[in-house]
């Protein structure tokens, strides 16, 4: 006998840890970018307060209050900010609890609590400062006299130009960033939903069916039970086929032996899914047959122990040569040697955990020579399987009116429980990159916008001296689309190495996915365009008198 050891907390949300920190990720992408306008926004603010704060100086103003009192200014903003924030929070928290799978580790945990409280007020605050400080210092350090001998509004140097620039290029990087990484996931989960798991799913009722030890403790009177109660419903109205089987969908595994290999030591014996099934079953999941027979009701405890293998189990044991008559046996039943089973089948592989999950091989035994004390009820037919519920109920209440049923569901239920985890991580890193989308395209008009607002002279006079509207318009658009192009760019290089780490993720989908990688950037360029376009209007619409006539 072997066993593996392992912390407790990686058992239960080991799986979901990469998901998990993929969000984390995609969550501080877009506090990123959020800062990045906030930044913007407060460089823009700086510089048409600079004659205030020129003038502040020059009556005897103290540089240091001046910074505190823009850092105070841009704090509070980014506070009540948080507050906003923290209230939709509760909303967004509410609705995301509501939508969660019922399978998800630690659901019942998730809530803004106090820790979820002090981190937003603590980032609000943060935010304020690192992004609040350069802009008080580029106010602070201005030169006093030039300043107030400028006229008109008020205006940037050339260094805050560059930073903000910089700041919508990282904008749309880091949206790239996350758009790529939705793309990715995207296509994985539609190819999820697409791929085959071997079994058919569609019209059956899976209802799980405990026997008591005290009434049922004997292997023959639970063969009795089945016997009985498959035959009932067989009988039911719309019932096409119905089967027993334990357990569903794999989680009982067992180590075993080939007869003619080396018996390896305890501890490194391969290990198969072990299923129990009635002869139906094969019927009912739509497992097709490869070679030989499936499981028959002849097949009891007084006749030679027999299984029905997998087409994977075949492959890997008995390459290039037929698996019947071949013998295998199990490396602990509980007996004192166990038998050896000769293979009398070979059906498809199914995906017990999932397509998207590995699997092991599989051994199906036949349920009336190893009957289980808690198998799982399956009907198939062609309409709605939840309408079979009151009949399955019915039937075991007319055999033994003390047996309860319950975990009822249909097979398409169990199949998007097991999506459910990677369904949310999609939705959830597809609401992000929309919201990073969004940002980014605030951001680029914010800039080309207040562009457009410091150049109005420029533009006033280009159009008194001949310049078209035309080319008034394609110069304001070719500076957004070049700052849009390189942002894209930066971003695409970053994305390939975030495919990378996601590639334990992804199913059936290259990280280089040609795909995601052409259409995201096109469609922020898009985007990019369209949030340039209406700067880029209002500046062909500048009366060259009126801009002129403002000096």
């Amino acid at each position: 006998q072997s066993m593996t050891v392992e912390p407790m907390l990686n058992a239960v949300v080991g799986d979901l840890r990469p998901a998990l920190l993929l969000l984390l990720g995609a969550v501080v992408l877009v506090l990123l970018i959020a800062c990045a306008n906030v930044a913007n926004l407060l460089l823009s603010r700086a510089a048409d307060r600079q004659k205030e704060m020129a003038l502040r100086m020059a009556v005897g103003g103290n540089r240091s209050r001046l910074i505190r009192q823009l850092l105070t200014e841009s704090v509070l903003l980014s506070f009540l900010g948080g507050l906003i924030g923290i209230a939709l929070g509760y909303a967004g928290v509410r609705g995301l609890v509501a939508s969660l799978p019922a399978n998800l580790p630690r659901a019942d945990e998730i809530g803004v609590d106090g820790q979820v409280l002090l981190f937003t007020a603590v980032v609000a605050v943060l935010t304020g400062l690192v992004f609040g400080m350069a802009p008080a210092w580029k106010v602070s350090n201005a030169d006093v006299n030039e300043t107030l001998k400028e006229n008109g509004r008020g205006t940037a140097t050339p260094g805050q130009h560059r930073l903000r620039n910089t700041l919508v290029i990282a904008e749309i990087s880091l949206a790239l960033i996350l758009l790529v990484g939705a793309g990715l996931l995207l296509r994985s989960f539609f190819r999820v939903i697409e791929a085959d798991a071997g079994v058919r799913t569609a019209g059956v009722l899976a209802v799980n069916l405990p026997m008591p030890e005290s009434r049922y403790a004997k292997p023959e009177t639970r063969v009795a039970l089945a016997e009985q109660l498959l035959e009932k419903l067989k009988a039911t109205a719309g019932v096409r086929s119905a089967a027993l089987t334990f357990p569903l969908f794999g989680g009982n595994q067992n180590s075993f032996n080939v007869e003619g290999r080396p018996e390896p030591p305890p501890g490194q014996r391969p290990s198969t899914d072990v299923t129990r099934v009635t002869p139906d079953y094969f019927t009912t999941m739509g497992l097709r047959v490869l070679e030989g027979r499936t499981v028959e009701a002849t097949d009891r405890a007084d006749t030679p122990p027999v299984c029905v293998i997998d087409e994977t189990f075949a492959k890997t044991y008995w390459p290039g040569e037929s698996a019947i008559g071949k013998r295998v046996k199990f490396g602990n039943l509980n007996d004192a040697e166990p038998p050896w089973m000769q293979v009398v089948g070979v059906v498809a592989h199914v995906k017990n955990y999932g397509v998207d999950q590995a699997s092991r091989v599989e051994i199906y035994l036949p349920f009336y020579q190893r009957p289980a004390s808690t198998p799982t009820i399956l009907v198939e037919t062609g309409g709605d399987p939840a309408s079979l519920t009151s009949s399955v109920r019915e039937a075991v209440r007319s055999l033994d009116p003390s047996l309860p049923i319950f975990a009822v569901r249909t097979l398409d239920e169990v199949v998007a429980q097991q999506m459910a985890p990677r369904r949310l991580a999609v939705m959830l890193i597809s609401v992000f990159a929309s919201v990073a989308l969004l940002l980014a395209a605030i951001g680029i008009y914010g800039v080309m916008s207040y562009a457009v607002t410091l150049r109005t002279t420029e533009i006033g006079i280009r159009m008194a001296l001949g310049a078209k509207r035309d080319d008034i318009s394609k110069m304001v658009l070719r500076f957004g689309v070049k700052m849009s192009f390189i942002g894209v760019a930066v971003g695409l290089l970053a994305s390939f190495g975030l495919a990378r780490t996601m590639a334990g993720l992804l199913f059936q989908t290259s990280v280089t996915d040609p795909p995601t990688f052409s259409i995201v950037p096109l469609l922020l360029m898009a985007v990019a365009l369209v949030a340039c376009y209406v700067p880029a209007r209002r500046a062909t619409r500048v009366d060259p008198l009126v801009a002129l006539r403002s000096e």
